[in-house]
Protein backbone atom coordinates (compact mmCIF):
# COMPACT_ATOMS: atom_id res chain seq x y z
CA UNK A 1 0.00 0.00 0.00
CA UNK A 2 1.39 3.56 -0.56
CA UNK A 3 1.88 6.26 1.28
CA UNK A 4 -0.93 8.25 0.37
CA UNK A 5 -3.65 5.25 0.77
CA UNK A 6 -2.39 4.26 3.63
CA UNK A 7 -2.73 7.66 5.30
CA UNK A 8 -6.28 8.05 3.48
CA UNK A 9 -7.09 4.68 5.57
CA UNK A 10 -6.21 5.90 8.81
CA UNK A 11 -7.63 9.03 8.30
CA UNK A 12 -11.12 7.39 7.50
CA UNK A 13 -10.83 5.17 10.53
CA UNK A 14 -10.18 7.93 12.93
CA UNK A 15 -12.85 9.66 11.27
CA UNK A 16 -15.28 6.54 11.82
CA UNK A 17 -14.23 7.05 15.58
CA UNK A 18 -15.12 10.57 16.16
CA UNK A 19 -18.26 10.34 14.50
CA UNK A 20 -18.99 7.62 17.08
CA UNK A 21 -18.14 9.63 19.85
CA UNK A 22 -20.00 12.89 18.33
CA UNK A 23 -23.24 10.80 18.03
CA UNK A 24 -22.94 9.77 21.78
CA UNK A 25 -22.74 12.69 22.79
CA UNK A 26 -25.20 14.07 20.93
CA UNK A 27 -28.62 12.81 22.85
CA UNK A 28 -26.96 14.54 26.26
CA UNK A 29 -26.84 17.70 24.54
CA UNK A 30 -30.85 17.49 23.60
CA UNK A 31 -32.20 20.18 21.17
CA UNK A 32 -28.61 21.79 21.11
CA UNK A 33 -27.94 18.73 19.71
CA UNK A 34 -28.90 18.69 16.06
CA UNK A 35 -25.57 20.16 14.13
CA UNK A 36 -24.11 17.34 16.31
CA UNK A 37 -26.17 14.85 14.67
CA UNK A 38 -25.20 15.83 11.32
CA UNK A 39 -21.89 16.34 11.65
CA UNK A 40 -21.73 13.01 13.26
CA UNK A 41 -23.75 11.70 9.70
CA UNK A 42 -21.57 13.52 7.71
CA UNK A 43 -18.91 12.40 8.76
CA UNK A 44 -19.48 8.59 8.64
CA UNK A 45 -20.86 8.78 4.81
CA UNK A 46 -17.01 10.69 4.44
CA UNK A 47 -15.29 7.91 6.19
CA UNK A 48 -16.97 5.22 4.23
CA UNK A 49 -16.45 7.04 1.29
CA UNK A 50 -12.65 7.27 1.91
CA UNK A 51 -12.70 3.51 2.42
CA UNK A 52 -14.38 3.06 -0.54
CA UNK A 53 -11.45 4.57 -2.45
CA UNK A 54 -9.16 3.05 -0.77
CA UNK A 55 -10.73 -0.61 -1.59
CA UNK A 56 -11.19 0.33 -5.18
CA UNK A 57 -7.63 1.60 -5.29
CA UNK A 58 -5.90 -1.24 -4.34
CA UNK A 59 -8.42 -3.94 -5.60
CA UNK A 60 -9.86 -2.79 -9.03
CA UNK A 61 -6.97 -0.45 -10.11
CA UNK A 62 -9.35 2.41 -9.71
CA UNK A 63 -7.67 6.15 -9.62
CA UNK A 64 -8.28 7.86 -6.67
CA UNK A 65 -10.60 10.97 -7.27
CA UNK A 66 -8.47 13.72 -5.46
CA UNK A 67 -11.47 16.88 -6.88
CA UNK A 68 -14.01 14.39 -4.93
CA UNK A 69 -11.87 14.04 -1.84
CA UNK A 70 -11.62 17.66 -2.03
CA UNK A 71 -15.23 18.50 -1.67
CA UNK A 72 -15.83 15.64 0.72
CA UNK A 73 -12.97 17.48 2.69
CA UNK A 74 -14.52 21.18 2.65
CA UNK A 75 -18.12 20.14 3.53
CA UNK A 76 -17.10 18.44 6.69
CA UNK A 77 -14.99 20.81 7.80
CA UNK A 78 -17.46 23.43 7.35
CA UNK A 79 -20.16 21.15 9.14
CA UNK A 80 -17.51 21.00 11.89
CA UNK A 81 -16.87 24.58 12.15
CA UNK A 82 -20.22 24.83 12.78
CA UNK A 83 -20.70 22.28 15.42
CA UNK A 84 -17.63 24.17 17.40
CA UNK A 85 -19.39 27.43 17.09
CA UNK A 86 -22.48 26.02 18.18
CA UNK A 87 -20.71 23.89 21.34
CA UNK A 88 -19.31 27.38 22.08
CA UNK A 89 -23.43 28.56 23.32
CA UNK A 90 -23.23 25.70 25.28
CA UNK A 91 -20.06 26.46 27.41
CA UNK A 92 -18.50 24.07 29.45
CA UNK A 93 -21.46 21.34 28.18
CA UNK A 94 -20.13 21.43 24.72
CA UNK A 95 -16.50 20.95 25.73
CA UNK A 96 -16.30 17.30 24.64
CA UNK A 97 -18.74 17.87 21.21
CA UNK A 98 -15.99 21.20 20.53
CA UNK A 99 -13.24 18.44 21.16
CA UNK A 100 -14.53 16.16 18.57
CA UNK A 101 -15.33 19.03 16.46
CA UNK A 102 -12.22 20.29 16.69
CA UNK A 103 -10.40 17.08 16.18
CA UNK A 104 -12.44 16.11 12.85
CA UNK A 105 -11.06 19.96 11.20
CA UNK A 106 -7.88 18.44 11.77
CA UNK A 107 -8.19 15.24 9.96
CA UNK A 108 -10.08 17.06 7.00
CA UNK A 109 -6.92 19.72 6.65
CA UNK A 110 -4.91 16.27 6.49
CA UNK A 111 -7.36 15.55 3.60
CA UNK A 112 -6.73 18.44 1.89
CA UNK A 113 -3.39 18.35 1.87
CA UNK A 114 -3.12 14.46 0.43
CA UNK A 115 -5.38 16.11 -2.41
CA UNK A 116 -3.05 19.39 -3.45
CA UNK A 117 0.09 16.98 -3.20
CA UNK A 118 -1.35 14.45 -5.67
CA UNK A 119 -3.55 16.61 -7.47
CA UNK A 120 -1.00 19.31 -7.93
CA UNK A 121 -2.97 22.19 -7.79
CA UNK A 122 -3.02 24.49 -5.26
CA UNK A 123 -5.28 23.84 -2.50
CA UNK A 124 -5.50 26.76 0.35
CA UNK A 125 -8.47 27.14 2.23
CA UNK A 126 -8.13 29.20 5.79
CA UNK A 127 -11.03 27.71 7.23
CA UNK A 128 -8.87 24.61 7.60
CA UNK A 129 -6.00 25.86 9.16
CA UNK A 130 -5.99 24.39 12.87
CA UNK A 131 -4.78 27.15 14.99
CA UNK A 132 -4.99 28.24 18.69
CA UNK A 133 -7.59 25.05 18.85
CA UNK A 134 -10.87 25.93 20.34
CA UNK A 135 -10.35 23.01 22.53
CA UNK A 136 -8.12 24.84 25.08
CA UNK A 137 -11.19 26.21 26.92
CA UNK A 138 -10.24 28.56 29.53
CA UNK A 139 -12.53 30.88 31.81
CA UNK A 140 -12.20 33.58 28.54
CA UNK A 141 -14.89 34.17 25.97
CA UNK A 142 -14.94 32.68 22.61
CA UNK A 143 -13.78 34.59 19.71
CA UNK A 144 -14.27 33.50 16.08
CA UNK A 145 -10.80 35.21 13.64
CA UNK A 146 -12.06 36.56 10.39
CA UNK A 147 -10.22 37.35 7.14
CA UNK A 148 -11.41 39.98 4.69
CA UNK A 149 -9.41 41.20 1.75
CA UNK A 150 -6.21 40.76 4.00
CA UNK A 151 -7.27 42.24 6.86
CA UNK A 152 -8.36 40.35 10.15
CA UNK A 153 -11.39 41.50 11.75
CA UNK A 154 -12.90 39.56 15.30
CA UNK A 155 -16.57 38.85 16.33
CA UNK A 156 -17.90 37.63 19.88
CA UNK A 157 -18.82 33.67 18.45
CA UNK A 158 -21.97 34.43 20.45
CA UNK A 159 -23.04 36.76 17.74
CA UNK A 160 -21.90 33.92 15.13
CA UNK A 161 -25.07 32.04 13.56
CA UNK A 162 -23.10 29.70 11.16
CA UNK A 163 -20.59 29.24 8.06
CA UNK A 164 -21.86 29.23 4.98
CA UNK A 165 -20.66 27.85 1.34
CA UNK A 166 -21.43 29.50 -1.97
CA UNK A 167 -21.47 33.04 -3.27
CA UNK A 168 -22.01 35.18 -5.65
CA UNK A 169 -19.62 37.90 -6.31
CA UNK A 170 -22.74 40.75 -7.32
CA UNK A 171 -24.98 39.50 -4.45
CA UNK A 172 -26.64 42.11 -2.13
CA UNK A 173 -28.91 40.23 -0.26
CA UNK A 174 -28.73 36.27 0.69
CA UNK A 175 -31.25 33.52 0.61
CA UNK A 176 -30.56 30.94 3.85
CA UNK A 177 -33.97 29.30 4.64
CA UNK A 178 -36.39 31.63 3.36
CA UNK A 179 -35.00 34.93 4.71
CA UNK A 180 -33.37 37.22 3.49
CA UNK A 181 -30.62 38.42 4.51
CA UNK A 182 -28.33 41.69 3.47
CA UNK A 183 -24.76 40.57 1.99
CA UNK A 184 -21.39 42.39 3.05
CA UNK A 185 -18.51 42.34 1.18
CA UNK A 186 -15.90 44.07 3.13
CA UNK A 187 -13.55 43.40 -0.18
CA UNK A 188 -15.49 46.34 -2.34
CA UNK A 189 -14.34 48.72 0.28
CA UNK A 190 -10.88 47.39 0.11
CA UNK A 191 -10.39 47.48 -3.36
CA UNK A 192 -9.25 43.83 -3.20
CA UNK A 193 -10.32 40.82 -5.27
CA UNK A 194 -9.02 37.80 -2.88
CA UNK A 195 -10.90 34.24 -3.35
CA UNK A 196 -13.42 33.83 -0.70
CA UNK A 197 -15.60 30.61 -0.90
CA UNK A 198 -17.51 30.81 2.60
CA UNK A 199 -19.92 33.41 4.20
CA UNK A 200 -20.36 34.01 8.04
CA UNK A 201 -23.76 34.84 9.00
CA UNK A 202 -24.03 36.88 12.09
CA UNK A 203 -26.23 38.82 14.14
CA UNK A 204 -25.62 42.25 15.66
CA UNK A 205 -27.50 42.69 19.14
CA UNK A 206 -24.74 45.29 20.21
CA UNK A 207 -26.57 47.85 17.68
CA UNK A 208 -29.29 49.70 17.46
CA UNK A 209 -30.02 48.14 14.47
CA UNK A 210 -30.18 44.55 15.75
CA UNK A 211 -30.28 42.59 12.50
CA UNK A 212 -28.95 39.84 10.94
CA UNK A 213 -26.28 39.98 8.56
CA UNK A 214 -23.90 37.65 5.63
CA UNK A 215 -20.74 38.77 5.35
CA UNK A 216 -17.92 36.99 3.02
CA UNK A 217 -14.73 36.11 4.86
CA UNK A 218 -12.37 33.50 5.32
CA UNK A 219 -12.51 31.83 9.11
CA UNK A 220 -9.37 31.72 10.20
CA UNK A 221 -9.39 30.18 13.24
CA UNK A 222 -11.40 30.16 16.67
CA UNK A 223 -9.48 30.51 20.06
CA UNK A 224 -10.44 31.93 23.69
CA UNK A 225 -9.27 34.95 25.38
CA UNK A 226 -9.96 36.96 27.87
CA UNK A 227 -11.85 39.95 27.50
CA UNK A 228 -9.67 42.43 25.56
CA UNK A 229 -9.44 46.37 26.55
CA UNK A 230 -10.86 48.65 24.30
CA UNK A 231 -8.59 51.21 22.50
CA UNK A 232 -8.60 54.09 20.13
CA UNK A 233 -8.51 53.17 16.17
CA UNK A 234 -5.64 55.01 14.18
CA UNK A 235 -6.23 56.42 11.61
CA UNK A 236 -4.20 54.39 9.17
CA UNK A 237 -6.20 51.16 10.40
CA UNK A 238 -7.80 49.23 7.12
CA UNK A 239 -11.61 49.65 7.41
CA UNK A 240 -10.75 51.73 10.45
CA UNK A 241 -14.07 53.79 9.70
CA UNK A 242 -16.38 50.90 10.13
CA UNK A 243 -14.38 49.60 13.43
CA UNK A 244 -17.04 49.79 16.19
CA UNK A 245 -14.42 48.23 18.77
CA UNK A 246 -10.51 47.59 19.01
CA UNK A 247 -9.26 45.56 22.07
CA UNK A 248 -6.05 45.00 22.89
CA UNK A 249 -5.02 41.60 21.97
CA UNK A 250 -3.10 39.75 23.70
CA UNK A 251 0.21 39.27 21.38
CA UNK A 252 0.79 40.90 18.29
CA UNK A 253 -1.86 42.64 16.62
CA UNK A 254 -5.43 43.66 18.10
CA UNK A 255 -8.62 42.57 17.60
CA UNK A 256 -10.32 45.00 15.18
CA UNK A 257 -14.25 44.24 15.60
CA UNK A 258 -16.59 45.33 12.65
CA UNK A 259 -19.76 47.62 12.52
CA UNK A 260 -21.58 45.61 10.24
CA UNK A 261 -24.76 47.68 10.08
CA UNK A 262 -22.95 50.62 8.70
CA UNK A 263 -20.47 48.64 6.52
CA UNK A 264 -23.77 47.37 5.32
CA UNK A 265 -24.93 51.06 4.38
CA UNK A 266 -21.60 51.74 2.14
Amino acid sequence: MNKTLWKLQSVGERLWLLANMLAQQAPALGSDGRITVVLAEETRSMANKIHKMVEGALFEEQDIDYEKVKNIAFNVNNLALNCAIESNRLDWQGKATAVCADDIRNLAHEVALLFEKNAGVAYSTPALIPKNRITSFDRGQGFICLDIGGVYVTELLVNIKEVCVGISPTATHINLRGMEIPFIDGRKLLGKTQDISTYVVLNTPWAEQNKTYAVAANVIHLFYSPIGIPVDVAADVPLAEYVRECWESEGDVPFLFMDWPNMACK
